[in-house]
């Protein structure tokens, strides 16, 4: 015999190259442990990733409407609408509507509303939004988006309850 995987028991031989039934249960059982464990974890953080998006995109579009408010010349107000519709909204540079929608499992707790950018890009009182998403076990993401009377807005992120 020239040993490609064929040994000798008892003079008759014997093909080694495939695994033995208990030894694929082993690795099913061992794979079905890690996806166990991983899927949640990873649906965590998919949570997580989206309010982190929805708040930085928000803050991205204060920043914008307040380049649009001293670019212009013009008022610009970014008016932040709670429940039920879960939006907000400013006039772009083409002086049309831009409507942001939150997105899936992100909500609007509260919000000053509208933050108004004057034509120096100030606001007339300092301005807040929060954003929340519910975590597993009882937890929620919140993040706050706080645009000083300067019109520049910082993000500050806390984990509330799990």
């Amino acid at each position: 015999m020239s040993g490609q995987g064929l040994r000798r028991r008892s003079g008759a031989a014997v093909d080694r190259r495939g695994f033995s039934l208990p030894e694929l249960l082993a690795v099913l059982a061992i794979a079905g442990l890690v996806l166990a464990v991983a899927v949640p974890l990873i649906a965590e953080q998919v949570r997580q990733a989206k309010v982190r998006t929805a708040a930085d995109q928000l803050s991205t579009s204060l920043k914008a409407a307040r380049m649009i408010a001293v670019s212009k010349r013009k008022v610009i107000d970014v008016a932040v609408a709670v429940a039920p519709s879960n939006s907000y909204s400013y006039e772009g540079t083409d002086g049309k509507t831009r409507t942001i929608a939150m997105p899936d499992g992100v909500r609007i707790v509260s919000s000053t509303t509208p933050i108004r950018f004057k034509l120096d890009g100030s606001l007339p009182a300092q301005a807040t939004t929060v954003l929340e998403a519910d975590l597993t076990g009882g937890a929620k993401e919140r993040w706050t988006i706080t645009t000083s009377v300067l019109g520049v807005s910082t993000v500050t992120r806390k984990r509330l309850g799990g």
